[in-house]
């Protein structure tokens, strides 16, 4: 089996971030990419991302595997002083990739999960000295403005079609704590009916381990109450401290894993 590159960017990845692998015959039998972000804001211990995606058949994973880790090394090797981790993307019941990649050395103690919790009691005001209001969201200026405030809280960014879709449901919320109009922390909330679903909050990195997350969730909660809902879900990382910790503050019951995310320290 022979590993290329493409000769020019492939979906927008740089060439040599990709690799195409075919047999002795010369034919396609799929490709690989490895792709690298910072994200220090989720992962201040950890910030520099690796991340792989294999899409070929089985007797050319390994092959695959070993030249992304290759590759990834490299990049890791560019800011050496920065810990980094690398990780792949598995729906939870596909246990074959989940077997193929522990017997990689990946481990599977990462995922993306569900968690269900009630709305806590709050009151809708802030704390003092900061004021509570709606994310203005009127135009496509501030529209992305706060996209970027909440995406650099993100491994994987929140688009203005996905922004301008939630909208249109019936408990959408954007609403945030700000002091001298800068946004202190923010959070959106949507849903519909009995159950509303809490998308993404943040608080910014100075004001941190002030209860701030919480008492924003409890404001949104009496607003919506008063809409008939009685449930909230969210998203978190397992390998997020904050987002478990706040998560059993909340006393939330996990409900199911959405995405594992086996990986790797380097």
């Amino acid at each position: 089996m022979r590993i290329t590159h493409p000769q020019a960017a492939f979906q927008g990845i740089a060439p040599e971030n990709v690799f195409f692998v075919a047999n002795d015959q010369q034919i396609q039998l799929g490709t690989g990419y490895v792709m690298q972000f910072f994200q220090g804001e989720l992962y201040p211990d950890r910030p520099n991302h690796l991340f792989l995606q294999i899409d070929c058949q089985p007797t050319a994973r390994a092959l695959m595997f070993g030249a992304l880790l290759a590759r990834a090394e490299q990049l890791r090797a560019m800011n050496p002083d920065l810990p980094a981790r690398l990780y792949a993307q598995v729906a939870p019941e596909n246990l074959e990739m989940l077997k193929f990649y522990e017997s990689c050395g990946l481990r599977n103690d990462d995922g993306e999960d569900m968690f269900r919790f009630l709305p806590p009691a709050g009151v809708p005001q802030a704390p003092m000295g900061m004021t509570f209001a709606s994310v203005p969201l009127q135009d496509e200026m501030s529209q992305n403005a706060f996209l970027a405030r909440i995406n650099a809280q993100r491994i994987q960014p929140i688009t203005r079609d996905y922004l301008q879709l939630w909208q249109q449901q019936q408990h959408f919320m954007a609403l945030g704590f700000y002091r001298g109009g800068q946004p202190i922390c923010e959070a959106v909330f949507t849903g519909a009916g009995s159950s509303a679903t809490l998308l993404m909050i943040y608080t910014r990195s100075d004001y941190r381990r002030q209860g701030m997350a919480k008492n924003l969730i409890g404001a949104a909660s009496s607003l919506l109450r008063e809409r008939g809902v009685n449930t909230m879900y969210t998203h978190i990382f397992r390998r997020n401290v904050p987002q478990v910790a706040l998560m059993r503050r909340l006393n939330g019951a996990f409900v199911r894993t959405v995405t594992a995310l086996p990986g790797i320290d380097l």
